[in-house]
Parts: structure tokens; C-alpha cells; sequence
């Protein structure tokens, strides 16, 4: 795991989104169901059962999720997952519009080998579930070249809504490039900083992807 020292623990920064049964999923996709299995009333404890679909909220892709041979969640290192993150502020862009390669040179001084790179769009994923924000082809050859190990965006995905060959997702994850996808809001106060990130998913056995919660830290200057 990436060295925390430096790292103030003190104080830790929420960007989950809650999960729900009314929260928006990517069209297609379950909608969550919470449902009681016991009660303390009637058998001395609360249990709920949970359904709902491996790539729910905020939440980890796995490499099995587009290339056929790739890692299962559970399979992931974890440290792909945690370290230093840069978040960039890219919500100027219209909604629905693509992220390019030139969108991301206002962050190469500022992103070194090996970061962790957040995105925040701005875009309203209760109101937005198919026209969202997304990564263009030369954004993810960018995060490749620069040797990103992890991005992370507040939309519903990093890939344009309705792509068929998920042309980002594969070279991202052929890559070794982890992706968190559907950050929430709190993104935005952060912009323009350096943080420690913390996203871990659950090692779900031969599953291809999975909620996650991610926290983020501040650096001592």
C-alpha cells in the first residue's frame, strides 16, 4: 500500500454516493432493493438483504467488467485503488460534452506517475442518467502516457453514453488503470487540490466490479 505519512487523518472527506433503492443507476442497470430479513421485534436483530448490481453508486470497474481475461474485483490490488490524486476541476465543460486530451494539459505540471486522477464535471446524476460528461479516446491515451494508475469521475461512467465497443474502458483497463466511477458532489470543494485517496472495493469472488467507499484525506504542506 502507498506510504501514508504525511497524510492527516484527523479529518476525512466523504465523496460516496449513498446508496438507496431510489438512488439513479445507469439505465439498464438494477435499481436497488433493500429488504427486511429480520427485525428485533421478532428475532432479536435487525438484517436487511441487499440486491443490487456490482457497478451501483460509487463504485470500482474491474478489468473482467470489458477484456475477457482480465482481473475479477476480488483479484485487484488494492493499492491501484489508494494514493495520491490530483482533482481536477473540468465542469466549465457543457454537460454531455467529452473530456479530450487538451482538456487535461491544465493538470500536467500538477499530475506526476503513479497519481491518482478525479474528475469533477458537475454534472447532476439525478437529473442527467444517459447525456452525461465522459472521457474521449485521447483523454484515456493521456492518463495512459502520463501514468495515471487510477482515475475517478462524478458521472455515471467514464465511456459515452451508448458506446458499444467501450473503446476508454478497454484501454484503461488494458492499461492497468483503475477507474472509480459515480463520485458524488462533495468533488467539487476540493478542486485544483492534492489529497490522499482511499476507494476500497469489496473483493466480490469473480465479480466485475463492485460498490466502493471513497474517502479522501489532506496532505500535510
Amino acid at each position: 500500500m502507498p506510504s501514508m505519512k504525511g497524510i492527516k487523518t484527523e479529518r476525512l472527506y466523504d465523496i460516496t454516493r449513498a446508496l438507496s433503492p431510489r438512488m439513479p443507476v445507469y439505465p439498464g442497470d438494477p435499481q436497488p432493493e433493500f429488504t427486511t430479513h429480520l427485525t428485533i421485534e421478532k428475532d432479536g436483530a435487525n438484517v436487511t438483504r441487499i440486491a443490487l448490481g456490482s457497478h451501483t453508486g460509487t463504485h470500482v470497474d474491474a478489468p473482467w467488467h470489458f477484456l475477457q481475461d482480465g482481473n475479477t474485483i476480488d483479484k485487484e490490488p488494492l493499492d491501484k485503488f489508494a494514493g495520491q490524486a490530483v482533482i481536477a476541476d473540468l465542469s466549465q465543460k457543457p454537460v454531455g460534452a467529452g473530456i479530450d486530451g487538451q482538456d487535461l494539459d491544465e493538470y500536467a505540471r500538477a499530475v506526476k506517475d503513479g497519481d491518482i486522477l478525479l474528475i469533477y464535471t458537475g454534472t447532476d446524476n439525478g437529473k442527467v442518467r444517459s447525456n452525461f460528461t465522459y472521457l474521449e479516446t485521447s483523454a484515456a491515451e493521456w492518463l495512459v502516457r502520463r501514468g495515471v494508475k487510477c482515475i475517478g469521475i462524478d458521472t455515471l461512467s467514464v465511456e459515452k453514453y451508448g458506446s458499444k465497443e467501450a473503446p476508454v474502458h478497454r484501454m484503461l483497463l488494458s492499461g492497468g488503470i483503475g477507474i472509480i466511477e459515480n463520485l458524488n458532489s462533495n468533488l467539487k470543494q476540493f478542486a485544483g487540490k492534492r489529497m490522499f485517496l482511499v476507494c476500497m472495493p469489496l473483493p466480490l469472488e469473480g465479480v466485475d466490479g463492485s460498490p466502493a467507499r471513497a474517502i479522501l484525506f489532506d496532505i500535510k504542506s
